[in-house]
């Protein structure tokens, strides 16, 4: 039997060990479910390229919910079967199946599907960035490449990348010789990159008029730190942030990528976990104080995803912190 490079990495009936496995792989949600729980199925098969995953899930129940912003995930979506709506602050895509469209990766994401199945490719946005930089004749920088959600920029291309998509689940994920291949994975990585960046619309192949984007300044990064730092206690979006920095929201994102390498709610994720880490080690919990009770009083609702960051920014588990 020919291996395939393309693998089950989850098959459940299990509504909440399906999106705890979401969670770690996508980004966290809060999200309520209908429809007949006792016919569940949820499933996810992947074909790992390194820094790039091309996954199919299938998810029978209907969604409604929002998803945290990516960060340093890329993703781009094929709809198979079902129905599937996302809508960013400043977009909105309703899809059918055959529809293909991207995310943006820096927003919070309000998102509702039903009885869906749908191929997805994720990639570390950091390899798309170098990959467009040597691809422009720039390699020296690396340049923020951002992408708005939306469909592909023409029909033609739209097919282009289908038809990319099927020779790499098909001709190279059941080639053994070819996904045993670092040089050969290498040039499907940037084969794959390249055709992404020409497909879906995105900051990293364009420059936009200077009148429709003035670059955010280092006093407004400043700005917006500050403003995070002093309420990070509060319910503040990107919105709120980009408001107080006195820039806007797609100004701000590309200037913490330039200054901090980092996204503006990634810098805020991170005041958070310095905070709840401080809580941690002046607790005492003899009196009664929780790891869970102090997560979610900076903002952090689901456990796993919690102990995750936090070991790793502190090389501990947040309970052996609050042990002392």
């Amino acid at each position: 039997m020919t291996e395939s490079l393309m693998r089950l990495h989850i098959r459940t009936r299990d509504p909440d060990e399906a999106h705890d496995w979401l969670r770690g792989a996508y980004a966290d949600h809060k999200v309520s479910l209908s429809g007949p729980s006792t016919a569940f199925e949820f499933s996810h098969s992947v074909a790992d390229l390194g820094a790039a995953k091309i996954g199919v899930a299938r998810h029978t129940m209907t969604l409604r919910g929002t998803w945290d912003p990516l960060d340093d995930i890329l993703l781009f979506s094929h709809l198979l079967e079902g129905r599937f709506t996302i809508r960013s602050p400043t977009s909105e895509v309703a899809a059918g199946p055959g529809d293909l469209f991207s995310y943006d990766p820096d927003v919070q994401m309000a998102v509702e599907w039903h009885d869906i199945r749908m191929a997805q490719v994720r990639i570390q946005r950091s390899l798309v960035e170098r990959v467009a930089a040597e691809l422009l004749g720039d390699d020296r920088h690396v340049h923020p490449v951002s992408f708005d959600l939306g469909r592909p920029l023409s029909p033609s291309k739209a097919v282009h990348w289908k038809r990319l998509l099927q020779y790499i689940t098909g001709d190279v994920a059941k080639n053994p010789a070819a996904h045993g291949s670092p040089l050969v994975m290498r040039q499907v990585q940037h084969l794959l990159i390249a055709s992404l960046l020409d497909t879906f619309p995105n900051s990293g192949t364009s420059d936009p008029p200077r009148s429709s984007h003035t670059p955010a300044s280092p006093d407004a990064v400043r700005r917006a730190m500050v403003f995070m730092e002093e309420h990070a206690a509060q319910d503040i979006d990107l919105t709120a942030i980009a408001r107080a920095a006195h820039v806007g929201p797609r100004a701000l994102q590309r200037a913490f990528r330039r200054a901090m390498d980092t996204t503006p709610l990634g810098y805020l994720r991170s005041v958070r976990l310095d905070h709840a880490h401080d809580d941690l080690r002046a607790a005492d919990p003899s009196d009664g104080a929780t790891v869970g009770a102090i997560a979610s009083r900076w903002g952090f609702g689901h456990p796993g995803r919690f102990a995750a960051d936090y070991r790793a920014r502190f090389r501990r588990s947040p309970s052996d912190t609050l042990r002392g």
